[in-house]
């Protein structure tokens, strides 16, 4: 043992004020006669692991450490100490404590590391003892058998006190003692990762996790099970593989199915195993969680573009989306979903796109109904790539947006003006124009006549009507003989066929109808032919009986 002698402090005493003694500082009371206490009795201080100090190759763990100060607390002094007495009981001075006591251990050349490094344990009082963690690290390669770790305790204590009168003196000493724990490493089977292997890894796909499992312990793993431990980017959807019986050196083969999730880009992700087995007590055991590293790709990744086709307000047409796969997978039986909000609706549950390898492009179509209160503008439109991972388990990728233009409603007018003698029935004829942005597909420019007007000819075949172009369709129309002149209107639709060759009837237009003046004589003239009254209307001569119909 090393001891060093501390410094001497005197101090007046004031009757009912406590004064704390720290290192070599005093504290004081009055007193009436001089006295003396000086005596070697330093504390013995002895390391001992509280609870079991049994531990496994690999294993790390915290441990309770006891240090246990065996100095019973009684002295021996000069001659009688009242005075001193009183000194130590009014002020808790600990005569025989090791205190501001601090532990360093030395593990060179040990399979043991200790991770707590020089501590700090307090006061330990004469016939206690004072506990504090411990935290070791054990060598993987570490032999069974029972190590010792030496350690060096330093602390202080009361060598002695004097008390005269109105002051008295501590004095303290700081000393240095050895001592030692020991920890036993037993027999254990332990799990080493020698290889680990990844098929079919990337975001929210199920894919395999291969690993070669080694038994680098000392003891027989039996009745062992493999398991893939989950995590943050794992989710294993198969475990708890059995090995059986695995002897100290002997491999494993292992395959787990598990799921990818959370992550972003492609690279090397740490995987998690642990074996339980029954040890060579047939206790019930588990490893240490072991890690390996697999590597995870990116996925198919997705560039799109989108052509609208036929889409007009109040229309239904279709957009024409090419997906290319940017990523380093290739995309099984890929398909694009469309989920548009207002002003679309989708007609078709998606369109398909078939394998497309890295680099690759295809296109599909979407059908789409384009709602009446639309704007002619371009829109966003979401779209979803979706392909089957290697379980058949369907992956959709993160929403895509492409913006796609809608063009105005498809319009028509009639821009001529048609006429018709009142009570005649001819030939009228109207000039259509496609006054809107897209062209009409097998047309059928139609009729609806009402009064005054009749007609068993109301359609008129014109085909494509391409914007900007004009034709004109003739009909067979009678008009009454009791039809006011003036201008009327029929109502005229086109009925035409979409992209999709469903047939589609457009908003009614205007056509102007003039009814004129009948071009014949309108005052009837009344002839006399051998002395019989007739009349002569219209070049028709009607005879006297049957004048009452104009009279």
């Amino acid at each position: 043992m090393n001891i060093s002698s501390g410094g001497t402090l005197r101090k007046a005493a004031v009757v009912g004020v406590v004064l704390l003694l720290v290192g070599s500082m005093g504290v004081g009371i009055s007193a009436t006669a001089g006295e003396r206490f000086s005596e070697e009795s330093v504390p013995g201080l002895l390391a001992t692991i509280d609870g079991t100090n049994t531990v496994t190759p690999g294993e790390t763990t915290t441990m309770t450490l006891a240090v246990q100060n065996r100095h019973d607390g009684i002295t021996n002094s000069d001659r009688a100490i009242e005075d001193v007495s009183r000194v130590i009981q009014a002020h808790g001075v600990q005569v025989g404590a090791a205190s501001g006591t601090t532990v360093t251990y030395r593990d060179d050349g040990l399979p043991i590391d200790v991770k707590t490094g020089t501590q700090s344990i307090g006061t330990v009082p004469s016939g206690g003892a004072t506990q504090v963690p411990l935290t070791v690290e054990i060598s993987e390669s570490a032999d069974p058998g029972t190590y010792t770790v030496p350690m060096e305790v330093e602390f202080s204590y009361i060598r002695g006190i004097f008390v005269d009168r109105d002051d008295y003196t501590v004095k303290r000493n700081t000393a240095t003692t050895e001592t030692s724990v020991t920890i036993r490493v037993e027999k254990d089977g332990r799990l080493e990762i020698v290889d680990t292997r990844g098929d079919g890894l990337y975001k929210n796909a199920e894919g395999d996790v291969a690993v070669t499992v080694r038994n680098a312990g000392s003891e027989t793993m039996s009745d062992t099970t493999l398991s893939l431990v989950g995590s943050t980017h794992f989710e294993p959807q198969s475990n708890g593989i059995a090995l059986d019986t695995v002897a100290p050196g002997e491999t494993r083969n292992a395959t787990f199915e598990t799921i990818v999730r959370g992550v972003e880009s492609a690279g090397s992700y740490a995987v998690g195993f642990r074996t339980d087995y029954e040890d060579a007590n047939g206790q019930l055991s588990k490893s240490t969680v072991r890690y390996g590293g697999v590597a995870v790709a990116g996925g198919p990744q997705y560039e799109i573009s989108v052509e609208p086709r036929s889409l007009y307000v109040d229309s239904t047409g279709a957009a024409r989306i090419t997906v290319t796969n940017t990523g380093d997978v290739a995309a099984t039986n890929a398909r694009v979903f469309a989920e548009p909000n207002q002003p679309f609706a989708p007609l078709s549950n998606g369109g398909q796109l078939g394998a497309l390898g890295p680099g690759e492009s295809a296109t599909t179509s979407v059908k789409l109904e384009v709602s009446d209160r639309a704007l002619a503008q371009s829109y966003a439109l979401p779209i979803v790539v979706a392909h089957d991972d290697t379980y058949g388990n369907v992956v959709r990728s993160d929403p895509l947006t492409a913006d796609i233009d809608v063009g105005p409603e498809r319009q028509f007018d009639v821009v001529n003006t048609a006429r018709i003698e009142a009570g005649a029935t001819e030939q009228i004829e109207l000039t259509v124009e496609n006054t809107g942005e897209s062209s009409f597909e097998d047309a059928v420019i139609r009729i609806n006549a009402d009064s005054p007007f009749e007609t068993d000819d109301d359609t008129a075949y014109v085909g494509e009507l391409a914007p900007g172009e004009q034709v004109t369709v003739s009909y067979t129309v009678s008009v009454g003989e009791a039809a006011t002149p003036k201008a009327y209107t029929l109502d005229t639709t086109i009925k035409y066929d979409n992209l999709f060759d469903e047939t589609v009837v457009s908003d009614v237009r205007p056509a102007t109808v003039e009814v004129t003046e009948p071009s014949g004589p309108s005052i009837p003239f009344v002839l006399t032919a051998i002395g019989v009254p007739m009349l002569l209307v219209g070049g028709i001569v009607y005879k006297r009986d049957r004048l009452r119909r104009f009279f």
